[in-house]
C-alpha cells in the first residue's frame, strides 16, 4: 500500500487590517525618504520638479491600497524602468523638458485610473463644466444627439439615439441607429440596429443588422420630400423636411395597441425654435451614485423603445396567439423583420439635424490645400484603420413586400400580354398570388468583412465579406405563416477597387481618352485572335470610349442548397410566362398587319363596291381554303419564324391579285377584315404549337425539380465574377478646383 503523501501545514492568510497596515507600511516609508532627499539634494528637487518622484509614489499606494496602472507588470519591474528612463532625460534639458511634459499628464490620469475619490472629483467638476458630456465612472456618454442627414449623391436621415465612450477599455458603443434613405423617387431603404461597438485598434462589432427596402409612395416615408429653399443654409442645425416627413411618419404609429408612445418617439419630438441648439441634450446629477442610476435608465429606455424590441415583443405575443413556435432565432429574425417593414423608417427623430455638406465645409480652405496636396496621409489613416478594425455583423435581415414585387412584375414583364392571352393572364394570377401580402426577407449570418488599403498607389483597394449561412424566408405577418424557401451553405464575396477613385488621388486618374486611343482599339477589335479575344477587347475599348473605369465583384455561393417546392413552382411559372411573352414579342414583330395597310386600293365605283354574298363567298372561300390548308402545314411543323416569314408573304400576294381579279369585287375593308381573323389564327396557331412543345409546364417544372435535386447534394461553389462600371468624370479635377496644385507626398 502506497505512503500517505505528507501534507504540508496551509499558510494561513492575513487578515484585512494586517494587509492594509503592510500595504501603507511601504509607501509611508517611500514618502518619508523622498522628503529627506528634496530637502537635503538638489538633484532630488529635479526629479520632484519632473513629476518622476510623484508617479513612483502614486504606484507604490496603488500596489497596497488598490489597483494600480499596468498591473500585469511587476512592480519593481515597472518603477526601475520608468526611473532609468529619467536618469537618461536627465542628461540633456531638451529631454529632461520633453519628459517634464509627458509625466505630469501621466500622472494625472494614474491619480484618475488608481485612486476613486480623485475620479469623483474630477467628473463631479466636468459635469458642472461640460454640460453635453456625461461621466459616470470610466464612461462618457451623450444623449438625444441631432440627426446627421445626408444631402450628397442621395437624400437621407442617420440617427443614433446615443453614444457611449469607455476610457479604459477604448471601447465606442452606439445605441439606437436609425438610417433612412432616399434611393429613388420610388424607393427607400431603411435600416435599424440597436448597437454597434467600436474596440479601437482591435475590431467593430455589429448586432442583429435590419433593413427593409421600400417602394412605392405607400410604403415610403419621404416619398413626398423634395428640396426646399426655405432651409436656414446659414444655420448649424436645421429643422428640415426630411426631419419633418419622419416626424409625422413617427406620429403614425404612437396609437398601435401594446406599444409605448416611445416607439413612435413621442417624448422626443416637440416643436422648438432653431435657437434651442443643444438645450435639449440631457444631463446627469454631480452626485456619482444617481449619475450612474441615470445613466442605465436612459440606456435601457433606448434599448425598451427601439422598434426592433417593439416588433420581437410584438412578434411573441402574436406567436403565442395562433400557437406558433420560434424558438429558433433565425426565424424570429425574419418574422421581426417582416413586422419592420410596416414601421417608419426613421422611427425617432430628433429635434434638429445637421447636414454633411455643413460638416464638409467646416474645414478651412487652407487646410483643404493642405490634404488635398497630401494624399499619402489619407492613405496612412486608412491603412492602419482598416488593418486593426475588421468588421464582424451578427446578422443581416434585408426584407422587401411581395406588394412591390408584384407591381415591379406587372412594370417590367407583363405589361399588356396578359389582356390579348389567357395563358398569360393565368400565369400572372398564380404569380401574383404567390406574392401578394407576403413579405421576403434575405437573412445573412456570421458577416465578417475586412478591408486593405495599400500604402502604395500601385496596388488597388481590395474589401473581404464573408458570410456563414445564407437563408431566405417568405412571411404572411396577417396568418403568421413563415416559411423558409431558400438556404446555402455560405458565401464570400471580393471588391477591388482602384486606389485612384479615393479622395484627392485624381493625379493618378488615367488620361481621358483621345481620338487615337479610341483608334488603337479599334485596331485591337479587329486584331483580335478568336472569339474569346475579340469580345474582350470590344468591352475594352467600350470602358475606354465611355471613359470609365470598373470595380471587380467575385461572389462565390457554397453548396449544397436547399429550395422550397412553393418556390421552385413560383419560378416555373414564372419562366413560362416570360417565354410566352416572348413568343408573344416576335410574333408581333413579325405583323403582317402593317404591311396589309400599305396595300393599293384599286379605284371603285358606287355599283362595284355593293357586291352580293355569292360573288364575294365564291372569291374569298376559296383563298380561306387554301390559307388554312398553309396555315394547317405551319402548325404543325416546329414552328421556325422563317417559315411563317415565308408564309406571311405568300399570303400578302395571294390578297393582291385577289383584289385585282375582283375588280372591285370585295371592298378595302373586307379584306382588312379577312386579313385580321386570319393573322389572330395564325398567331394563336403559331402560339399554341410552340409553346405546347417548347415551354411545357410539366418539362420546366420536371428540370427545375431536378436541377433543385442535385443543389441539395452537390458539394463546393458556385461563383461569378461581375465588372461594376465607375465613370471617371466626377472624380476628375474640376475648373476653379485645386486640381491645379501639385503634390508634396503623391
Amino acid at each position: 500500500m502506497a505512503p500517505n503523501p505528507i501534507i504540508l501545514p496551509r499558510k494561513r492568510p492575513r487578515n484585512h487590517q494586517e494587509q492594509s497596515a503592510l500595504g501603507l507600511t511601504l509607501p509611508l516609508v517611500a514618502t518619508s525618504f523622498t522628503v529627506l532627499l528634496v530637502v537635503v539634494s538638489h538633484w532630488a528637487r529635479q526629479w520632484l520638479v519632473s513629476g518622476c518622484a510623484i508617479e513612483n509614489l502614486l504606484i507604490l499606494y496603488a500596489a497596497g491600497t488598490g489597483p494600480r496602472v499596468f498591473p500585469s507588470v511587476p512592480l519593481w519591474t515597472l518603477l526601475t524602468f520608468f526611473n532609468l528612463v529619467y536618469a537618461v532625460a536627465s542628461t540633456s534639458w531638451l529631454l529632461y523638458g520633453c519628459f517634464t511634459v509627458a509625466c505630469w499628464p501621466f500622472v494625472l490620469v494614474t491619480c484618475l485610473f488608481q485612486f476613486e475619490f480623485a475620479a469623483d472629483i474630477a467628473r463631479k467638476c466636468l459635469r458642472r463644466m461640460l454640460l453635453d458630456l456625461h461621466f459616470t465612472r470610466d464612461r462618457i456618454a451623450v444623449f438625444n444627439l441631432p440627426a446627421l442627414e445626408i444631402d450628397t449623391e442621395v437624400s437621407g436621415l442617420m440617427v443614433i439615439r446615443g453614444v457611449t465612450i469607455s476610457l479604459s477599455s477604448l471601447t465606442l458603443v452606439a445605441h439606437g441607429v436609425e438610417v433612412g434613405i432616399k434611393l429613388t423617387d420610388d424607393i427607400e431603404l431603411a435600416l435599424h440596429a440597436d448597437e454597434v461597438r467600436v474596440l479601437f485598434f482591435r475590431r467593430i462589432e455589429v448586432g442583429d443588422v435590419y433593413s427593409n427596402l421600400k417602394g412605392g409612395k405607400a410604403e415610403m416615408t419621404f416619398a413626398e420630400v423634395d428640396e426646399e429653399a426655405d432651409d436656414d443654409e446659414d444655420a448649424f442645425f436645421n429643422e428640415t423636411a426630411l426631419l419633418r416627413a419622419a416626424t409625422a411618419g413617427s406620429e403614425g404609429i404612437r396609437d398601435r395597441p401594446k406599444l409605448r408612445s416611445g416607439l413612435a418617439g413621442g417624448s422626443y419630438i416637440k416643436n422648438t425654435s432653431a435657437e434651442a441648439g443643444l438645450d435639449d441634450i440631457k444631463t446627469l446629477s454631480p452626485d456619482s451614485r444617481i449619475a450612474e442610476q441615470q445613466y442605465r435608465d436612459m440606456v435601457t429606455e433606448i434599448r425598451t423603445t427601439s422598434a426592433i424590441y417593439q416588433s420581437r415583443a410584438r412578434v411573441r405575443q402574436a406567436a403565442e396567439k395562433q400557437g406558433l413556435n420560434l424558438e429558433n432565432e433565425n426565424d424570429m429574425r425574419a418574422a421581426i423583420c417582416a413586422e419592420l417593414h410596416n414601421l417608419p423608417s426613421v422611427p425617432h427623430p430628433p429635434q434638429r439635424s445637421v447636414k454633411v455638406t455643413t460638416l464638409q465645409n467646416l474645414s478651412k480652405p487652407a487646410m483643404k490645400r493642405f490634404m488635398h496636396r497630401l494624399p499619402f496621409l489619407l492613405r496612412l489613416l486608412l491603412a492602419p484603420l482598416g488593418y486593426f478594425h475588421p468588421i464582424t455583423i451578427e446578422s443581416i435581415n434585408a426584407a422587401g413586400s411581395g406588394q412591390w414585387l408584384k407591381e415591379l412584375l406587372q412594370q417590367q414583364v407583363f405589361k399588356h400580354h396578359a389582356d390579348n392571352s389567357a395563358e398569360v393572364r393565368r400565369l400572372q394570377h398564380r404569380i401574383t398570388t404567390w406574392l401578394a401580402d407576403a413579405n421576403f426577407c434575405l437573412q445573412l449570418t456570421g458577416v465578417d468583412g475586412l478591408g486593405q488599403v495599400s500604402l502604395s498607389t500601385s496596388f488597388d483597394i481590395i474589401a473581404y465579406l464573408h458570410f456563414a449561412d445564407i437563408m431566405a424566408y417568405r412571411s404572411l405577418p396577417q396568418s403568421g405563416i413563415l416559411k423558409q424557401v431558400i438556404r446555402l451553405g455560405g458565401a464570400d464575396a471580393t471588391f477591388i477597387i482602384p486606389s485612384f477613385l479615393l479622395p484627392h488621388h485624381e493625379h493618378i486618374l488615367p488620361p481621358r481618352p483621345t481620338i487615337e486611343d479610341k483608334k488603337e482599339m479599334e485596331e485591337k477589335v479587329e486584331e483580335a485572335d478568336g472569339i474569346p479575344k475579340t469580345v474582350q477587347a470590344e468591352q475594352e475599348k467600350e470602358r475606354v470610349v465611355q471613359d470609365e473605369a470598373t470595380i471587380t465583384m467575385s461572389v462565390h455561393a457554397s453548396l449544397p442548397a436547399a429550395f422550397d417546392q412553393s418556390l421552385l413552382t413560383f419560378v416555373a411559372a414564372l419562366v413560362k410566362a416570360t417565354k410566352i411573352i416572348e413568343f408573344d414579342k416576335e410574333v408581333e414583330r413579325l405583323d403582317p398587319d402593317k404591311e396589309a395597310e400599305e396595300l393599293p386600293s384599286a379605284p371603285v365605283s358606287r355599283a362595284s363596291t355593293q357586291v352580293s354574298d355569292e360573288t364575294t363567298d365564291s372569291t374569298i372561300l376559296p383563298m380561306q381554303k387554301r390559307v388554312q390548308s398553309d396555315l394547317s402545314g405551319i402548325t404543325t411543323s416546329s414552328g421556325s419564324s422563317g417559315r411563317f416569314k415565308a408564309f406571311t408573304k405568300t399570303l400578302q400576294q395571294n390578297l393582291k391579285e385577289a383584289s385585282i381579279n375582283t375588280a372591285g369585287a370585295v371592298s378595302k375593308e373586307s379584306i382588312k377584315d379577312f386579313m385580321r381573323d386570319v393573322h389572330q389564327s395564325t398567331k394563336d396557331g403559331m402560339k399554341k404549337t410552340l409553346v405546347g412543345s417548347m415551354v411545357n409546364d410539366r418539362w420546366i417544372a420536371k428540370m427545375v425539380g431536378k436541377a433543385a435535386a442535385n443543389l441539395e447534394r452537390a458539394q463546393g461553389e458556385v461563383g461569378y465574377s461581375a465588372a461594376i462600371p465607375m465613370p471617371l468624370e466626377p472624380y476628375r479635377p474640376q475648373p476653379g478646383g485645386d486640381g491645379h496644385l501639385s503634390k508634396i507626398l503623391p
